[in-house]
């Protein structure tokens, strides 16, 4: 299977599983920076999107909704946060009270070991 292919069928099997917030965020949120990830990293190493989920909802230090662009949970155990901080959202477009959030929000992760 061809990556273009396989990528649609991955989008589409998740958004058919989701709704609300985590549907809506899928549809915002899976964006040029995170296809690309998928199509030059992801997809030559494992040719395959088993386990692998598309904006990964997660609570923060206060309970807060956050989402991970992907998070792989594999059946054998074990957990991988991957995030993909483009310039447009995560530097361009943010001011200093959203820098300080999103220091904090990748520290919490970090040391909850979800990224």
């Amino acid at each position: 299977m061809e990556f273009e292919e396989a990528h649609g069928m991955f989008i589409n099997k998740h958004l058919s599983e989701r709704s609300g917030e985590r549907r809506g965020r899928l549809v915002r949120g899976h964006n040029y920076a995170e296809k690309l990830f998928l199509q030059n990293v992801w997809w030559p190493l494992f040719e395959s999107f088993d386990d692998l989920h598309p904006e990964y909802e997660v609570y923060d230090w206060n309970r807060k909704s956050q989402f991970l662009d992907f998070a792989f949970l594999p059946q054998s155990g074990g957990s991988l946060g991957i995030e993909c901080d483009g310039f447009q959202s995560h530097v361009k477009d943010m001011d200093r009270e959203r820098f300080n959030y999103a220091v904090n929000r990748d520290t919490f992760l970090t040391g909850m070991g979800g990224k």
